[in-house]
Formats: C-alpha cells, structure tokens, sequence
C-alpha cells in the first residue's frame, strides 16, 4: 500500500533541496518513491505544481514517433508524425498518474505566500530517513497517511525543529493529520 507525506517549507529553493534528497534516497532504496511533486505558492498568490518528471512532453514525443512508424507503412510519414504528435498531446494533457493534481492544488491553498511543499507518494519508506531529510532542509510535516507507529517516529523527529521554528518565528507548528488513500 502506498503512503503519502506532504511537508511544507519556508520557500521553493529548500523545498527543491528536500526533494534531491529524497530522490538519492530512492537511490539508495531508503524509500521506495512512486511519485515526488513540489507545490509552490508565489508571492503573486499563484499555485505551482512542479513534477518530478514531466510525462506531458513524453506523451507528444512518444505520440510523434509511434505515429511515424505507422504513417511509414502507409507511406504518409508527415501525416503519421503530425496525428501520433496530436493524439500524444490530447493523452498527456489528460493524464495524471501518482499524486492527483486536485490534492496538490489543495495543498497549495494551504500554504502562505512564498512556502512550498513537498509531496512524497511511496510504496515503501523508512519514516526515519524522510523524516531526516524534512528536518535538515527546514521542513514541517503537513499531512500523512503513515501509520501510527511511523507518524510517531516522524513526529519524534522533526518535533524539535518545529518547535525551534514556532519559537523563532511565534508561528504555529503544523498539524500532522491521517489523509484518505490517494492511490
């Protein structure tokens, strides 16, 4: 079963350190990561969803060249090329696997002007190896769908450096809250 853990950040740059660590942790099969996402809210009050890998340009391409393939053997390469292009936009602009865009959007209304967050679906993770990662970049747990037992052990973790954030800032920690299943 796949879990989920969105922790916010004071800004994008740390959020975007947070996320290389938890990608070479994924390396090191620390975690087990079925998706990684950055949502950001501007200054401008905009929410930005940044993916990982974004399969909207793999969808066009892989349209192009499949559509190319089958235009060569009815001898209308261009034409194959342009409607694979085509059928390849139509499907990326619909798809979207791991984390849903509409959770990650309501997160992002969540966040204060300039914060960002990281979103963490995996089908395996080491609590304490996440919760490692949060706590070294500046980070705060704002949801999770772990257990218990690992929810404590994050909690453990990343308390002190919550508690040292609430202090210096006279801010409220985050609230660490059970979310529905995602995938």
């Amino acid at each position: 079963m796949s879990e989920i853990v969105v922790a916010k950040f004071p800004n994008a740059t740390q959020a975007a350190e947070a996320r290389s660590a938890l990608t070479r942790l994924g390396r090191t099969y620390e975690i087990e990561p079925e998706d990684i996402e950055i949502v950001s809210r501007s200054r401008a009050d905009s929410i930005a969803i940044q993916p990982e890998v974004n399969l909207y340009w793999a969808h066009v391409i892989g349209g192009a060249i499949w559509g190319g393939v089958l235009g060569v053997v009815f001898l209308m390469p261009a034409v194959g090329i342009i409607a694979g292009a085509a059928v390849g936009f139509v499907t990326g602009r619909i798809t979207d696997v791991g984390i849903r865009n509409t959770y990650l959007e309501s997160v992002g209304r969540q966040l204060e002007k300039g914060e960002a967050a990281v979103a963490l679906l995996a089908r395996r993770a080491n609590p304490g190896a996440v919760a490692e990662v949060i706590r070294r970049f500046g980070g705060t747990v704002m949801r999770s769908s772990l257990s218990g037992r690992h929810r404590d052990q994050i909690r453990t973790v990343t308390a002190e450096t919550e508690e040292e954030t609430a202090d210096a800032d006279g801010g409220e920690k985050a609230e660490l809250r059970d979310q529905p299943k995602l995938a």
